[in-house]
């Protein structure tokens, strides 16, 4: 059987977590069709418990998912954008909102989410899971800048909702961008892969 780019993703996930240096931090990031994200999420959290699905994680490791869409309603810059409602224009709550947000994710995230211990090892995965639902107001990318700047070292694993176009990733349509420091999977990951 030939490695799908699914299977591709938590391998490569694996081997950072067993020790393998990154570009600079042990990101991994693999384009999935936007209509099967949702799966996706769903069959990574259940890899995350041990069910069995390959590849076997090490006993050593810790997987972690972090649903990013459970997680916007915990943040400040939301709850601000809620109160304001009606109070302002929605251009100006998503300009708020893009500001701040992938800041105040990764910071729930730190204070909330991962143990002190995982921030500083690698052989702790972190899945961002659902990264679609915080569209149009962060980035893949701004999340990765945000935990490096943070110098957060665990694996963190962002199934990216888009197309590859040239070799680059596009949200939505949006513009390809190279999401550096990430490594990122080739291919993109469809229902045809959830099946084997």
């Amino acid at each position: 059987m030939t490695d799908s780019p699914y299977l591709a993703f938590k391998k490569k996930l694996c081997t950072f977590a067993d020790g393998q240096a990154g570009i600079r931090n042990p990101f991994v990031i693999a384009a999935v069709d936007p209509s099967v994200e949702h799966r996706v999420a769903d069959r990574l959290s259940e890899w995350a418990t041990g069910t069995g699905e390959p590849p076997n994680v090490d006993k050593e490791v810790t997987v972690q998912p972090i649903w990013l869409d459970e997680l916007l309603p915990e943040t400040k810059v939301y709850n601000l954008s809620v109160a304001l409602g009606s109070e302002t224009t929605a251009e100006r709550i998503e300009e708020t909102m893009q500001d701040r947000l992938a800041e105040e994710l990764v910071e729930e995230m730190i204070t909330n989410k991962i143990d002190d211990d995982g921030l500083e090892t690698q052989q702790y995965v972190v899945l961002l899971l659902n990264l679609g639902s915080l569209y149009p107001f962060t980035r893949a990318s701004e999340l990765l800048d945000e935990l490096d700047r943070r110098n957060v070292r665990s694996t963190i694993g962002i199934p990216f909702p888009g197309d590859v176009v040239g070799g680059k990733l596009s949200f939505f349509g949006g513009n390809s961008r190279h999401y550096y420091p990430a490594h990122q999977i080739d291919g993109r990951i469809l229902e045809v892969h959830l099946q084997q």
